[in-house]
């Protein structure tokens, strides 16, 4: 009786978070702004090859990759949120991997599916970042592989057990989440304030980006 409660306390939420993300698409849509458009091709191995050498040569363990990704959910945060930057993954660089949250929940992706499928890479040390750190953040965030998506996180009603993207990189770090209201929504295009920005390719061109 008590969990049939709580989801219907819960349903209301949910349906104005959906309602009020698809109302935002549309109305952008009708403006004229559309998906962005993939560029990929083998006219562009020689720029994702300097982003993966900047990675190689200033990113360490725990680090955070944020980018504006190529798939229909970045697609929706990039609109949604009127930003240049949709996502936001901790590095295991041993691994060649990163630990991201995605729609089916918090995954492990290896780090060149991660680069093929981004317009823009950003590479951001955390402001508490130490190797040691940066070890233990991956770690906590391997621990967390397998939990759901927060959904309701991104429109400020945070759940413990699951996660949204920026929000798993910078609890991996000790930053405090799951506070209630929207103005604690952490976004992909905010997480330069929690750290600092090592690397930046631009939007893909063609032309190589590191180094400068």
């Amino acid at each position: 009786m008590a969990k049939r409660a709580i989801r219907a306390h819960w349903r209301p939420v949910v349906g104005l978070a959906v309602a009020s993300v698809l109302a935002t698409v549309l109305f952008v849509q009708c403006q004229g702004t559309k998906a962005l458009d993939r560029k990929k091709g083998p006219e562009y191995a020689a720029e994702l090859a300097s982003w993966k050498q900047a990675i190689d040569e200033l990113a360490a363990d725990g680090m955070w990759l944020i980018a504006r990704g190529y798939h229909v959910g970045d697609d929706l945060v990039a609109i949604a949120t009127n930003a240049p930057l949709s996502h936001a993954s901790v590095l295991d660089k041993q691994r060649g991997q990163v630990i991201e949250a995605v729609g089916k929940g918090v995954v492990v992706t290896d780090l060149d599916d991660f680069v093929r499928d981004s317009h823009r890479l950003l590479i951001i040390e955390p402001a508490s970042w130490t190797p040691e750190r940066g070890r233990e953040a991956v770690v906590k965030a391997r621990g967390k592989v397998g939990a759901g998506y927060d959904y309701l996180g991104i429109v400020g009603v945070p759940s413990e057990k699951h996660f949204y993207c920026s929000e798993l990189a910078v609890w991996s770090m000790g930053v405090e989440v799951d506070r209630n209201g929207p103005q604690h929504v952490i976004h992909p295009k905010d997480m330069h304030r929690y750290g600092k920005v090592l690397f930046d390719s631009g939007e893909r061109d063609t032309e190589p980006d590191f180094p400068r």
